[in-house]
């Protein structure tokens, strides 16, 4: 499980930025938005707002970013370090480290691990854990291997890390070197923290291999079903009626020409709603409510909510514009905001920063009023020629 995640000068991001997964001491919706651990309570999920280009997709990015370099291969890692994106709009940003950091729940135990790039070199690199006292595990000041030091849990690559370059993460370098921590720690992020971006592309030709159906109807009542033909391009199964309007055929057509936009999308998202994942995972998506209906978005946050469907206390983290799901039960440390000021920088804030917040107030219209910023200033521009 997510325990929260800080970036420092990436994109509109200048300062330390944390967005938390730590619930407050609030005791409200602590049965179905909570999750209690060895290690205090955890939220199981997270609604980001703000207005366009404020830096909300930024703050998915950064995240994407330093899970890429972390399961990519050390070919795909030394070329992708070059696109490391500074703060733009600062004169200082390139000579200061682009800084990425997780923290999260792995098998009753917490870790961190974290990250620097500047010059295209690995600068800092970090793990701690912590079950019940926090401990290196290993440490990295600089790019040259010597820089490396390594306790007990990495002792088996000790003698190889002369071979770790630069511009290559050491955690990557022990993983593939078959340490045991390590593997165990780069595949959580590999195939248990699941980000999907705004720009995703959703192909109904890409390899699919399930499609949740149940899923899939909610979005398009009149489907009666898949197919998935040999060569991975799926069909789509609709009634033909004839002229009194009874079912009396079937017909199959390509899903890329015939669903919505927003059937489309219900695709790329099925694989972790459909509630059939075995282990915890931590969702993350950009534009969560992308060509989706409001009553279809607080469908799957339900989901994420419900004890009976979340067993395994999946997380989801979620920017979206749909304003409706402040009216929802939802506490206050799970709603956060990104605003950007007059100089470009993003700065993220949760409602619970806010101490005038009561239990009873009307999150959703003081959020329009503006009272929490985050939202567009339309009267900006005005007069100008």
């Amino acid at each position: 499980m997510l325990i929260g995640f800080s970036v420092e000068n990436y994109k509109s991001f200048f300062g330390d930025t944390t967005l938390s997964m730590t619930a407050t001491a609030d005791k409200e919706h602590l049965e179905f938005n909570v999750i209690h651990t060895e290690h205090g309570n955890l939220l199981k999920n997270a609604l980001v707002y703000g207005a366009n280009a404020s830096g909300k997709s930024n703050l998915i990015d950064a995240l994407y970013y330093m899970k890429k370099m972390i399961s990519s291969a050390f070919d795909v890692q030394t070329e992708y370090i070059k696109y490391c994106h500074t703060f733009t709009f600062s004169d200082v940003a390139k000579s200061k480290p682009t800084k990425f950091e997780l923290s999260f729940l792995l098998d009753g135990v917490m870790y961190e691990y974290g990250f620097d790039v500047l010059n295209k070199q690995i600068t800092r690199e970090y793990l701690y854990n912590k079950a019940k006292r926090r401990t290196l595990v290993f440490e990295r000041t600089g790019p040259e291997y010597t820089s490396i030091r390594t306790r007990p849990a990495m002792s088996d690559v000790e003698s190889l890390k002369k071979n770790v370059r630069g511009d290559v993460l050491f955690l990557t370098w022990a993983a593939y070197a078959n340490n045991a921590l390590a593997i165990k720690i780069v595949d959580w992020i590999t195939n248990n923290l699941i980000i999907i971006l705004s720009n995703r592309n959703i192909s109904p030709s890409s390899p699919y291999t399930t499609v949740s159906l149940p899923l899939l109807k909610k979005a398009d009542n009149f489907l009666l079903g898949m197919s998935i033909p040999r060569d991975r391009k799926l069909r789509a199964i609709y009634p033909i009626f004839d002229e009194k309007w009874m079912p009396i055929d079937e017909i199959d057509v390509s899903f890329e020409n015939y669903a919505s936009d927003g059937t489309k999308n219900i695709l790329g998202l099925s694989a972790v709603f459909d509630g059939n994942n075995e282990d915890c995972k931590t969702i993350v998506i950009d534009e969560m409510d992308l060509h989706l209906h409001p009553a279809l978005v607080r469908h799957l946050i339900a989901q994420i909510n419900s004890i009976e469907h979340n067993r395994n206390n999946t997380q989801l983290i979620c920017t979206t514009h749909d304003v409706l799901l402040l009216d929802e039960d939802i506490r206050r440390d799970q709603i956060w905001f990104v605003d950007k000021n007059k100089h470009g920088v993003s700065a993220l804030y949760a409602l619970s920063d806010f101490k005038d917040v009561r239990k009873n107030s009307d999150i959703l219209k003081r959020y329009l009023l503006g009272v929490y910023g985050a939202i567009p200033d339309l009267n900006w521009g005005d007069g100008d020629a």
